[in-house]
């Protein structure tokens, strides 16, 4: 009898762990998590207590050091699991951490997914108005897959779902009435949350982490199609902001932006009241004062709907713009390719050579975004020739496409 009762606790606890695994497209599956969360109206998010946020925040140190069962153990006490998934849409096939709320939901939390193999280890997404932003959950998980970032973060309900206030700094008109406190189902706006604790947690566990959160607006006539910022009016050592607007321009040239670091008079979306924005910027009081240096690792975009979050078209010019801003990390010595690409001679009077490891394409852009040229009929050459002559004189983008990663080279034709 003693044996009997083992084994079917040891069939119940194999049920448990195969539950826990899935395989597919990371998209899909996500993406049905995304579709299924609440609206603006039910009530439904549960703020999280001290307790539990200090559970929380082990299970995302256990699943960054990959102790995956001690991780389950902890996410089980509340109502969360951690699916193993493996995508197969990818070549080779990535395994995913996917933390999510089990089927009864009661607390709505939010889906996090973390790479077992990071790509840009230090790249991480962030969708915290999923259901109000249309497609910006949609379009975060298919960044988080195509570049293979470190994280991604998604929102759990509606912003509006709840009735309470937050307590930190800021108004808002779209829950209600004009000028009304942030919800606490805002989690852009509340620092008592899973969302807030898991940027925190990884802020000061991977290496140089960065934050991209996606957002989205409704473009008046004298809007840009994008506005952006750093959380503050300054300029950091290393200027994302900046670096993503190129390379967004790369892939389309028709983009308009606004900079809230460089265009000082902008004061429309600027996320200066996000709580995230104001942890990552050092802000002495997250909740209620705005930070005043910035650090360069917070990226707040917001986007018209139909340029770049309303469907996938859109959500490849972010994504590529992503992997050319973040180089890979991959390699015991953190290899950046970027870092190892050369283009000799600059200025040049015509002819230049390219080389970096396993250069797959070569694509040339004026100064105004125009693709005038691509070269991908080599595979994986180190070293190519390019001559610019049939080109008239002047600056010119490089953008380099290989296994390691893309890299953006300016070039100066004399």
């Amino acid at each position: 009898m003693k044996k009997l009762v083992v084994f079917i606790l040891f069939l119940l606890f194999s049920n448990v762990l195969l539950s826990q695994t899935a395989m597919g497209d990371i998209e899909s599956y996500m993406g049905n998590l995304i579709d299924n969360a609440p609206g603006n109206s039910g009530n439904n998010y549960n703020e999280p207590n001290t307790t539990e946020l200090t559970t929380w925040n082990s299970i995302i140190s256990d699943i960054l050091n990959e102790n995956i069962a001690t991780a389950r153990t902890n996410a089980n006490t509340l109502n969360y699991q951690i699916t193993e998934f493996t995508d197969t849409s990818l070549s080779p096939n990535q395994i995913f951490y996917v933390l999510e709320e089990k089927s009864s939901q009661s607390n709505y939390w939010g889906i996090y997914a973390f790479s077992k193999t990071p790509t840009r280890n230090n790249l991480v997404i962030q969708a915290p108005h999923s259901k109000y932003d249309t497609n910006t959950g949609k379009q975060a998980v298919y960044c988080f897959k195509n570049t293979i970032a470190r994280a991604v973060f998604i929102n759990g309900t509606h912003r509006c779902n709840s009735n309470n206030f937050s307590s930190c700094s800021g108004t808002t008109g779209v829950c209600g009435s004009s000028g009304e406190s942030y919800r606490i189902s805002d989690q852009a706006h509340v620092t008592n949350s899973m969302f807030q604790k898991t940027t925190e947690n990884l802020l000061s566990t991977v290496s140089n982490p960065v934050f991209v959160q996606l957002h989205g607006f409704g473009k008046s006539s004298t809007d840009p199609y994008v506005i952006m910022s750093n959380g503050t009016r300054e300029t950091p050592s290393t200027d994302y902001a900046t670096l993503i607007k190129d390379a967004l321009l790369v892939e389309d040239n028709s983009l308009t932006f606004k900079l809230a670091h460089i265009d000082t008079g902008w004061t429309r979306l600027i996320g200066f009241t996000n709580t995230q924005g104001r942890l990552i910027n050092n802000s002495t009081d997250f909740c209620n004062t705005s930070a005043t240096a910035s650090s360069g690792r917070f990226i707040h975009i917001e986007q018209e709907k139909l340029k770049l979050r309303n469907d996938e078209e859109g959500w490849a010019k972010m994504s590529n713009a992503l992997m050319n801003v973040f180089s890979s990390t991959l390699g015991t010595n953190n290899f950046n390719f970027d870092n190892s690409v050369a283009i000799t001679p600059n200025p040049t009077l015509g002819q230049i050579s390219i080389s970096g490891l396993n250069i797959n394409s070569i694509e040339v852009f004026n100064a105004i975004g125009q693709q005038l040229l691509k070269l991908n009929s080599f595979i994986k050459n180190d070293k190519i020739w390019i001559d610019l002559k049939a080109f008239s004189k002047g600056i010119y983008l490089l953008k380099i496409n290989s296994d390691y990663g893309v890299s953006t080279k300016k070039v100066i034709y004399l």
